[in-house]
């Protein structure tokens, strides 16, 4: 039972993943469209597309090379469903309401990620007009739908690009027990999601989880039993985060998990569900392992990474210190957090 807000002040769940249909522990993100194409597994290339019009022909083209097509039909929606959906590329038509091509290209640019972003419109692609894509900070432009193979040929080829960038990215920022994120990318990523909350108002969430009793399974059992605890925890929270949150292992029992676009209350029903499913899995040859959960808000419980990370820690100690095997809250802002 979590600690400062109960349970029973959320509606029943009826599934792990969501209060609806949908594939993560919590709800997507209801500024996001639905994609025009059905994601189905992580390793596929996404691309988002900012543009009133659909676009049917280079949707059906660019599925065809396997890339799944998220769209949106304007210039704020964009900047939340950047959030949502982690582009490998983003497509903007320069006619679309709302949209400031310096301004988006820049946060673009100023990402970890550094997502390219390719400019579309009924304009002739001359040699000026792709100059000055560029110079606001474009990679290219092209002329729909006279140009459509060579867009669809290009956006291949980044999305391909950026995936490779990905994986050798990957290879320095995991935890080589877990495979999930370890310390250095996720406070990479911490920094990334509170940045966003100054920037568009988009909230985030964090949970940190300590392995109750871990010491005694090692002691008991052994370390390579006790591992292989770590391992099955790690397994569920890949599972259950979806694609834009941060699973991450801090090292010994202690993980994290960062939930992008989400608020406290959200938050608090996922853990509570998080700690639920942890609970009730087995490990052969030790039974049932439980957790303990610490959680906090931005901006709720901080306002910045160090505040985020410190409250959340903080309600993970009120958890272990009130018995383990529970969610506890960090209390709101310029309040003091009790048992601690």
């Amino acid at each position: 039972m979590s600690q400062n807000l109960k349970v029973s002040d959320y509606p029943p769940v009826t599934s792990l993943f969501d209060f609806s249909t949908s594939t993560g522990l919590i709800m997507s993100s209801r500024a996001e469209k639905e994609p025009i194409t059905r994601p189905s597994e992580r390793a596929r290339g996404r691309v988002l597309v900012i543009a009133d019009d659909k676009h049917p022909q280079f949707t059906e083209a660019i599925t065809a090379k396997g890339i799944d097509v998220f769209g949106v039909s304007n210039g704020a929606a964009a900047m939340v469903s950047l959030t949502r959906t982690r582009p490998h590329l983003v497509i903007a038509d320069i006619s679309t309401r709302g949209l400031r091509v310096r301004e988006l290209a820049k946060m673009l640019a100023q990402s970890d990620d550094g997502i390219p972003l390719i400019l579309t419109g009924s304009e002739s692609s001359t040699v000026s007009l792709r100059y000055a894509a560029i110079l606001q900070g474009a990679f290219d432009y092209f002329t729909l739908p006279d140009e459509l193979n060579l867009l669809v040929e290009r956006a291949q080829q980044l999305v391909l690009l950026r995936q490779k960038m990905d994986r050798l990215r990957a290879d320095a920022d995991l935890d080589s027990l877990t495979g999930l994120a370890n310390r250095r990318r996720f406070r990479v990523a911490l920094a990334r999601e509170v940045e966003r909350w100054r920037r568009y108002k988009s909230p985030c969430a964090l949970l940190m989880l300590d392995i109750d009793h871990l010491k005694a399974v090692n002691d008991k059992f052994g370390h390579p039993v006790g591992d292989m605890v770590i391992r099955q925890i790690a397994q569920t929270l890949k599972e259950v985060s979806r694609d834009n949150d941060t699973a991450a292992r801090l090292g010994g029992e202690e993980f994290a998990l960062l939930l992008a676009g989400v608020d406290l209350p959200r938050a608090i029903a996922a853990a509570e569900r998080l700690r639920a499913v942890l609970g009730s899995k087995s490990v052969e040859g030790v039974g049932s392992v439980t957790v303990s959960i610490g959680v906090a808000g931005c901006p709720e419980n901080a306002t910045s990474e160090r505040m985020l990370y410190s409250a959340s820690d903080g309600a993970l100690y009120v958890s272990k210190n009130a018995g383990r095997d529970r969610v506890s809250v960090a209390p709101p802002l310029q309040e003091k957090l009790p048992g601690v």
